[in-house]
């Protein structure tokens, strides 16, 4: 489950890159690529064996740890 999180941290960190890169594009397609990157994170989680309640746990959990870190890192930095 550990890896699992790792991952997923991993591929939050890029949806950031490309939504980063998609500074101006409308907010439809912003939530188009966040539930596609949500669909993926879940779908990884399944393929490392977990149940899926497991997984949609681990992928909820991984989503809020990451945006909160992220709004933390941008509300304090230098």
């Amino acid at each position: 489950m550990y890896i699992v999180f790792l991952l997923q941290m991993i591929l939050w960190s890029l949806f950031s890159l490309i939504e980063w890169r998609s500074a101006h594009d409308h907010f439809i397609f912003k939530a188009l690529l966040f539930v596609m990157f949500m669909y993926v994170a879940f779908l990884l989680a399944l393929r490392f064996r977990l149940t899926k309640r497991q997984a949609c746990w681990t992928t909820v959990s991984t989503i809020a740890i990451y945006f909160l870190c992220r709004e933390l890192f941008w509300a304090y930095r230098l």
